[in-house]
């Protein structure tokens, strides 16, 4: 009976690493993107366990696929590990006309504490801001930021995709859209920098993957607007993606649409779960086209929300297209992207529940 409990316990774990590699949007297996670091410690304190179990019958080649298991989690997450090439280059710029200081936060609708937000802006003075799950009462807490930012874009909903966007830059132009659905919008913005640089700015909040609903809204939405900023001069797509960076389909994302990750060869900077020290992922992002340097990135304090807010400083530097290589977009890629989107012409699949 023991030793089959350790076959068990073995076989689920191997799984746990094997079942993410299959293409396929369904949730219980799209779950297993998220703990790849977990699950990796998970898998080393288990092998310790077979090692003192290693004359039983099986357990070295058990052991043998745990390490390739161990392999395969370090193979997605060693590019956001800081040993790991940088994607994005620091800044070389100091002139503060070509900057951009975006600070990204899903503040958690049923979340009371505006004043946290509200304070931290204050701290951390953004030029541009996007809020995910506002409804009507957050909308009316955060009423001061439309004094203290020139322009605004607010669309509050009351299923947790609400969704709000202040600038102190320039707004050139503006549009709130349902790329998959009116009931989950997007901001589609054309920012000006004080250098006169105009930029696109795309702030989406996709269905996340959870029981009984599948990542086919999620995934489609990603490849919709990675193939709309496609080669679309300066771009900035960002917000809480539902995804972690070391899942294929945030990997399809930047194939898609050619834009960089400045938290590769930096780190992890965990946003969710801002309540938990164990379950963390890097689940608010933001993408950059290549004439972007970074001049900072960091994960602020909390806000009360289950998600931590991300400032993100980036510098015009038209320069850096000579020197930051872009993600391909090969065959293979553009099939899967071909399938991501061809699947949201399934009807059922828009109406799985949002809640």
């Amino acid at each position: 009976m023991y030793t089959y409990l350790i076959y068990s316990i073995s076989a689920i774990l191997v799984l746990t690493a094997f079942a993410p590699l299959l293409t396929v949007d369904w949730w219980w297996i799209r779950i297993g993107d998220f703990p790849r670091v977990q699950l990796l410690i998970v898998y080393a304190g288990w092998l310790v366990v077979l090692a003192f179990l290693r004359k039983k019958p099986y357990v070295k080649s058990i052991a043998a696929l745990l390490l390739v298991s161990c392999c395969i989690q370090i193979y997605w997450i060693f590019p956001y590990l800081p040993v790991a090439p940088l994607q994005v280059e620091w800044a070389k710029s100091e002139d503060p006309d070509v900057r951009i200081k975006i600070l990204t936060a899903n503040v958690l609708q049923e979340n009371e504490d505006a004043t946290a937000l509200l304070s931290l802006i204050q701290e951390d003075s953004p030029d541009v801001i996007v809020l995910c799950e506002v409804n009507g009462r957050w909308i009316d807490d955060i009423s001061p930021l439309r004094e203290q930012f020139q322009f605004h874009v607010e669309h509050p909903l009351e299923n947790k995709y609400g969704i709000a966007m202040y600038s102190n830059l320039e707004l050139v132009s503006s549009e709130v859209r349902g790329i998959v659905k009116k009931t989950i919008p997007s901001i589609d913005a054309e920012i000006r920098l004080r250098s006169g640089q105009t930029v696109r700015l795309f702030a989406v909040h996709p269905n996340p993957p959870r029981p009984g609903e599948d990542t086919t809204k999620r995934d489609g939405e990603l490849v919709l607007v990675g193939r709309e900023v496609r080669d679309q001069g300066s771009v900035v797509v960002l917000g809480d993606m539902n995804d972690v960076g070391w899942s294929r389909t945030t990997d399809l994302f930047q194939e898609v649409s050619g834009l960089l990750d400045p938290r590769k060869g930096r780190g992890l900077y965990p946003t969710f779960n801002a309540k938990s020290w164990i379950w963390q992922y890097p689940l608010d992002h933001l993408f950059h086209s290549d004439d972007f340097r970074l001049v900072s990135l960091l994960t602020l304090p909390s806000i009360g929300s289950d998600h931590l807010p991300l400032s993100v400083v980036l510098s015009f530097e038209p320069d850096a297209e000579t020197t930051q290589s872009t993600p391909d977009l090969d065959a293979g890629d553009q099939k899967d992207a071909e399938q991501a989107v061809e699947k949201l012409n399934d009807p059922e699949s828009l109406e799985q529940p949002e809640e």
